[in-house]
């Protein structure tokens, strides 16, 4: 039936487009499929849709064919149907044909296009039922409520030298008090499966012109970007906002697709949201990097996708940087790991760089003879890359600005990378960060958020340890330093017999707290500001019973704001020290024995373990202190510099 709905496409910018016959409601669908070459002159709209659950069907009438179609495309051409007229579009699952995997591969290459030349695209979120009633028509409100939000953005991203005291009171919001508004529709509307695929971060980004649809209702995508960009700021400034953790994920998401979209259309994203303007602040837009493959993929790690092939095909089309290498080809005839393994190469000859080795992922045991520093990009751990845009102020730069030497043997299997062997790992940390939102039941996480004293607790086993852990280091090299310190200093620092001011601690102790935030204070804009904060997070977390009452509401304030530094370098990380005393944070899988290296070309250290026959695996990237910035080579013993690691 297949050979007989598809025509063969003949030419390189050849496509199909389904014409949607007019009809009533509770007509029958019916449709045809027709070949077209892309270019200006074609006119048509294409579809962005979760695919959705296969276990639900219908029938549909297509060029003479009775097909089978997912609910939810169903449901969307039901909706998208015209009255009187026809309608042209593209649909990704009818107008390629799934089960050729050499037309999808050729097909997906074009999807850029498509989405680029496609009259608009429409962001079909599913048909509307009673949870969602209403929902497109209360952001339409909220879109007008939140003017000083939008005015306050406008302000602070502005050169109009405001000092930020007064932007934040002129342009206070009062919260939301009206009876009859209830945020559950948002929510719901916020939780559909489209925010979570894959493939819809390209077909949200890549096209001008979109507009949201759910049943009969519709909106602007720009204005509907601009409203829970706002949310997201409501909830952090003004008011909690009821079930706002169900909807997290999404937040993160409609940023992500944000972000790249501001990349791509600054001109048609600043008429649409009208208080980012980076050409009236005289700035670059903000968030470049992020438009790079390499982000793009680990950002977009927690969306999902039917091929596992997609977590690196998908995002082809999105990114800035060419991607016309035969590495990066769409082919669904190679294995997942496969196409894993080309990206990793491809990253590491197109950008020159060992960024791509700093991710870590789970690995089962039927992939286990991939390469160890492939990671699989469908099971990528949650960790925030030190090599990302959270650390560039840090400016590491661990091989001193050594030059990239990389070499491929073994069919590229095998990875050959000079470099210089640091030190040994002496002791690795049990405890890992938790996140105690994640930990907690529906019925146990209420609408109000986890309170910051209740996350600091939840992590006091492991900066209890990561304390222990940097006291013996700091024993250990006080046998050649000097005087180690006393074994209750820290107790003694954070009281002193009396509390010190709040945000303060003992200047015998900033070195701990350095290493505890990953070096973050030292490199950041702000440096007085996030060592004020994580003092606080240290005192609140391990000497709240020795604080005055009255200063644990003014550190709880100051600590909150420290918890997103605390979790980008905890985070699937464990605390550690080696031989020699260096301590910082390794991979979670990292264990004692491994070797702490400095691979040339690369801004930060590496963990790996020896192997057999001189080899060695890749567990990941690392944070040791003090060799962050090129000391690491001059530590290496001179039997272990300038040596080619093979990494299997």
């Amino acid at each position: 039936m297949e050979n007989g709905l598809y025509k063969p496409i003949t030419g390189d910018k050849q496509i199909r487009l389904l014409i949607l016959e007019p009809g009533a409601r509770e007509d029958a669908l019916e449709c045809q499929l027709i070949n077209a070459e892309l270019s200006w002159r074609t006119r048509f709209e294409a579809l962005s849709y979760a695919w959705g659950d296969d276990t639900t069907k219908y029938e549909l009438n297509c060029s003479g064919h009775i097909i089978e179609v997912m609910a939810n495309l169903h449901d969307a051409l039901l909706d998208l149907r015209l009255p009187t007229q026809r309608r042209v579009l593209w649909i990704d699952a009818l107008c390629i044909n799934q089960a050729d995997n050499d037309e999808k591969s050729k097909q997906i290459r074009l999807m850029h296009e498509i989405y680029s030349q496609a009259q608009e695209v429409l962001i079909y979120l599913g048909k509307s039922d009673a949870s969602v009633h209403g929902a497109i028509e209360s952001m339409r409100w909220l879109d007008w409520k939140f003017m000083p939000l939008y005015t306050r953005q406008f302000l602070l991203s502005s050169n109009i030298g405001m000092a930020s005291f007064f932007i934040e009171r002129w342009t206070n919001m009062k919260p939301i008090n009206r009876k009859d508004f209830s945020w559950d529709p948002i929510i719901n509307l916020l939780r559909r499966p489209w925010f979570q695929r894959t493939w819809v971060i390209q077909e949200a980004v890549i096209p001008k012109h979109a507009k949201v649809i759910c049943g009969d209702q519709s909106i602007a995508w720009a204005k509907f970007l601009r409203i829970v960009d706002a949310i997201r700021h409501y909830q952090s400034s003004v008011k909690r906002v009821p079930g706002y953790h169900l909807i997290y994920e999404t937040i993160a998401s409609v940023d992500l697709m944000r972000s790249a979209r501001d990349n791509r259309h600054p001109r048609v994203y600043i008429l649409g949201q009208w208080w980012y303007r980076p050409l009236l602040t005289g700035r670059p837009i903000k968030g470049q990097e992020d438009s790079k493959l390499l982000d793009l993929v680990l950002m977009s790690r927690k969306y999902k996708c039917t091929h596992p092939h997609d977590k690196i095909f998908g995002m082809l089309g999105v990114t800035a940087e060419n991607t016309s290498s035969e590495l990066l080809k769409p082919d669904y005839e190679i294995s997942q790991f496969d196409a894993y393994r080309n990206f990793v190469l491809w990253e590491i000859r197109h950008n020159k760089s060992l960024r791509v080795l700093g991710t870590s992922s789970q690995k089962s045991s039927r992939h286990g003879t991939s390469p160890s520093w492939v990671p699989d990009f469908n099971r990528l751990d949650s960790i925030t890359g030190l090599t990302g845009s959270f650390f560039s102020g840090s400016r590491n730069d661990a091989s001193a600005g050594l030059p990239l030497e990389v070499r491929e043997s073994n069919n590229s299997a095998t990875l050959h990378i000079k470099g210089s062997i640091v030190d040994t790992i002496h002791t690795v940390g049990k405890k890992s960060f938790t996140d105690r939102s994640t930990r907690l039941s529906k019925r146990q996480r209420r609408d109000d958020q986890v309170s910051a004293y209740d996350q600091l607790q939840v992590n006091r086993g492991m900066i209890e340890e990561a304390r222990d852990i940097w006291l013996e280091a700091t024993k250990g090299l006080a046998r050649d330093l000097g005087p180690a310190p006393e074994p209750h200093i820290f107790e003694a620092t954070i009281t002193g017999g009396r509390a010190l001011p709040v945000g303060k601690v003992s200047r015998g102790w900033e070195s701990f707290l350095r290493v505890l935030f990953g070096g973050i204070s030292f490199g950041s804009k702000y440096p007085m500001f996030i060592k004020s904060i994580s003092t606080s997070f240290l005192r609140l977390t391990l000497a709240e019973d020795q604080l005055p009452k009255e200063d644990i509401k003014r550190e709880e304030a100051f600590a909150i704001k420290a918890l997103g530094f605390f979790a980008a370098i905890a985070r699937s990380r464990r605390f550690a020290r080696t031989d020699m005393g260096l301590v910082g944070y390794v991979p979670k899988r990292a264990r004692r024995g491994d070797l702490v290296v400095i691979l040339y070309g690369s801004k930060v250290p590496f963990v790996v373990r020896e192997e057999q026959h001189g080899r060695y695996s890749l567990i990941g990237e690392c944070y040791m202190d003090g060799i962050m910035r090129g000391e690491g080579i001059r530590l290496a013993k001179y039997q272990n510099r300038d040596i080619e690691l093979t990494l299997v």
